[in-house]
């Protein structure tokens, strides 16, 4: 219900727009999507929907697997890393939050895709382990400006409750 409430024409169009100008990408963000969501839930239940640690997690994930698959899919890693930030910047264009929360997660995109740059060969089961070591290790923020201190980590603005 509240999904569809926050889809209006202008969203519903750009989200069009977008996979009509990149139409292969849209079945392996689709699955990257749905993998992320399945495996954050099964290492952290329902924590990754909050503004804690497993979000970053969650967000890492989303773009390490986003670029993966649209990589494979289309043999082009440079333009995937790409489309991947596209889809990204999209999702928190379509479902805004506050400004603190919005920095957030774009950054944490970011170091996801950061992350695949060094670690695309991995297996799954070791990229998960290793975005779970670097989100535990994750770093509180206070302020945006913070941000320009924790380039490569990943970081959060809640305390795991």
């Amino acid at each position: 219900m509240g999904f569809i409430k926050l889809i209006n024409k202008g969203n519903a169009w750009s989200f069009i727009l977008l996979f009509m100008r990149h139409p292969f990408n849209l079945i392996p963000t689709f699955l990257a999507t749905y993998q992320t969501v399945k495996i954050s839930d099964e290492e952290y239940g329902d924590l990754h929907h909050k503004n804690n640690y497993t979000n970053a997690f969650r967000h890492a994930l989303w773009n390490f697997l986003i670029t993966k698959k649209c990589s494979i899919w289309r043999g082009n890693t440079r333009k995937a890393i790409h489309f991947a930030e596209k889809i990204t910047n999209w999702h928190e264009d379509f479902s805004p939050n506050e400004p603190l929360e919005r920095e957030m997660d774009l950054h944490n995109n970011q170091v996801g895709r950061k992350f695949f740059i060094i670690s695309e060969e991995l297996p799954l089961n070791e990229v998960i382990v290793r975005l779970k070591e670097k989100a535990e290790q994750s770093k509180l923020l206070k302020n945006i400006e913070d941000l320009q201190k924790y380039s490569n980590e990943l970081v959060y603005i809640e305390e795991l409750v």
